[in-house]
């Protein structure tokens, strides 16, 4: 068991609206869910210092630096709620600009940045936005973090590299909802998956797929607890050594029937039990091993 308690806020941004006025209405509802004492609360792409136009000019007026305004509002909520905030940001790193999402720990602190890897067209022609670099997975105090932002989510690329990286979080910082994509992401790779947007419909994922928390016109914000200490595997090479581990842990792990993609989900019900290690001791065999193997023997027997 690693109950997480994750939040996600809607800024609704407007951009004929000031950054103050945006800023303000984030920071009321970051107090309304600070109450629920959330590990993580995450907000939507540079939903305060978006520019008005996608020019150089505007973006070089917009832009802040990590140290920025911004970065300072947020740090103080984060140690007021002793929680993870992250926050999307159009970021200057000296002549260079960004797409960022950046994550303040539970002190305020910066930690860590993922910046956009897949900027649409016009944010790179037009507006000189730089790709970011291959995303590495942020170790927080409770689980394992990584992060897209908005058009990333259409580049399972992107998704397979945080697959690699055991990720169970993603933080989707975002202008649309992404609708399906999520799904996809969650389905296929077994991510839980929290997203903030500038539209009302926002969701929180687990990694079966299931939409376990939302926000909406009345609700613009919202907290949901969920156990992160679960992993999705294949059915196939792995029902015999399932049960020889139910057998020998019962009552502390459960297993959920995904039939109809011939998954399961294995998930521990007891604080210090990871997933991980009954992966290890029981060596079932995980998604990636299994898809890599297929890859291999495919390979080996079709000169693909």
């Amino acid at each position: 068991m690693r109950q997480v308690r994750l939040s996600i806020v809607n800024s609704k941004l407007d951009v004929q609206e000031e950054s103050a006025v945006i800023l303000k209405r984030a920071k009321e509802r970051i107090e309304k869910v600070g109450s629920d004492k959330p590990d993580i609360i995450l907000l939507s792409e540079m939903f305060a210092n978006f520019p008005c136009r996608c020019t150089y000019s505007e973006i070089r007026k917009s832009a802040q630096t990590i140290d920025g305004p911004i970065t300072e509002e947020f740090s103080s909520l984060a140690r007021k709620f002793h929680s993870y905030i992250a926050f999307g940001l159009l970021r200057q790193y000296g002549k260079s600009f960004y797409n960022s999402l950046v994550l303040l720990d539970r002190k305020g602190k910066p930690v860590w940045i993922y910046d956009k890897v897949t900027p649409m067209i016009d944010e790179i022609k037009k507006c000189h936005i730089t790709p970011g670099k291959k995303p590495v997975v942020y170790k927080s105090d409770f689980g394992r973090i990584g992060g897209v932002i908005c058009f990333d989510i259409n580049f399972l690329e992107l998704a397979e590299i945080y697959f690699r990286q055991e990720t169970e979080l993603i933080l989707f910082s975002s202008a649309f909802p992404g609708g399906r994509l999520l799904d996809i992401w969650a389905i296929r790779y077994g991510f839980n998956i929290m997203g903030s947007t500038w539209l009302n419909n926002n969701r929180i994922i687990d990694c079966t797929g299931a939409t376990v928390g939302r926000t909406s016109d009345i609700l613009p914000c919202t907290t949901t607890v969920l156990n992160l200490n679960r992993r999705v595997v294949h059915m196939d090479y792995n029902i015999s050594k399932i049960e020889n581990m139910l057998n020998r842990y019962k009552g502390d792990v459960i297993v959920e029937d995904l039939r109809d993609e011939a998954t399961c989900v294995i998930t521990s019900l007891k604080n210090g039990l990871e997933v991980s290690d009954l992966i290890r001791e029981f060596k079932i065999t995980t998604l990636s091993d299994y898809f890599d193997k297929s890859r291999k023997v495919r390979k080996n027997n079709s000169g693909l």
